[in-house]
């Protein structure tokens, strides 16, 4: 959810840098549109459609979706999310995926039996972030955590952001943002930048979303103490809480991932039902055996057997 609200931040403020400086797309102006909640039912919060008018003056649509890893009903999604959009504006579309998390499996074209469709992904961990932070592309900083050389170039980018000329409201922003991705990471990153820069980040609306989600049990721990510590110390908290159990979650999917991307090598085509077993596993530790598993089998029938005894 948090990576969610980061994204939407992003392209509320940096879409025209994303498009041209990671898509390589022309783009004079853009606008992001909103629809419909009862028309986007069937499509994550990570997604955006953006009208851009290039410098030649012509308008096309731009389909982009933020994901933190790679899911193998993407391509379908971003398919359906296409042709909506493409029905209700009439106009030529792009589709881009921009790839937060490595994946040995993220393709950039999804075929069937009966429709071939190509999309444009960005593996943004692939990129180096020196690049964007010798040329100090303040939109892009938030992404530096993720890329090459992005975790040693941290403290440099975080200073670029924390001195720019950019509003305290943008800066807020962009400082939350980048802790959210650092996350990502490490769990040591996010409470590093919290504690240097919480002065200004609490001002950002994606700082006040994330205590409302997922850390209200620090804040009420600091508000009864009635004090300006308690509730400084009650905020740390909770967001650290809140955290961890987002790197939690994040492990399992890695963990889950990692069993199908083993199967997938090793027999090409996984069944549904096998994917779907696998997905439904939260506990951390049954997921390593099967992960260790999933490279020893002989036949997917003899992984089955090993889901079954794990279920058991």
């Amino acid at each position: 959810m948090h990576y969610d609200i980061a994204s939407k931040i992003l392209m509320e403020k940096c879409r025209e840098q994303i498009l041209r400086r990671l898509f390589g797309l022309s783009v004079a102006e853009s606008s992001l549109l909103q629809e419909l909640p009862q028309e986007t039912v069937s499509v994550k919060r990570s997604d955006f459609a953006v009208m851009v008018t290039d410098e030649s003056g012509a308008r096309r649509l731009v389909l982009l979706e933020i994901q933190t890893r790679w899911d193998r009903q993407l391509p379908l999604r971003l398919l359906d999310y296409r042709s909506r959009n493409m029905l209700k504006y009439d106009v030529d579309a792009i589709s881009c995926i921009l790839l937060l998390r490595p994946s040995g499996v993220a393709l950039t074209r999804y075929e069937d039996s009966e429709v071939t469709y190509a999309y444009r992904l960005i593996r943004l961990y692939e990129m180096d972030a020196r690049e964007i932070v010798e040329e100090n592309i303040l939109c892009l900083m938030p992404f530096v955590p993720i890329m090459q050389h992005g975790e040693d170039l941290l403290d440099q980018a975080d200073s670029l952001l924390y001195q720019s000329t950019l509003s305290r409201e943008d800066k807020a922003d962009m400082l939350t943002v980048m802790t959210i991705f650092s996350g990502l990471i490490s769990d040591k990153l996010p409470r590093m930048l919290v504690a240097r820069r919480r002065d200004i980040m609490i001002e950002s609306a994606a700082y006040d979303v994330i205590k409302q989600e997922g850390l209200s049990e620090g804040l009420q721990q600091g508000l009864q103490q009635g004090l300006q510590q308690g509730l400084e110390q009650g905020l740390q908290q909770g967001l650290s809480e809140g955290l961890r159990q987002g790197l939690q979650q994040g492990k399992v999917q890695d963990a889950q991932e990692a069993i199908l991307d083993n199967l997938e090598a090793r027999f090409e085509i996984v069944p549904e039902s096998i994917a779907k077993e696998v997905q439904g596993i939260e506990e951390l530790g049954i997921l390593k055996a099967l992960r260790r598993g999933s490279v020893k089998v002989a036949t997917l029938d003899e992984f089955k057997a090993l889901l079954k005894k794990a279920k058991a």
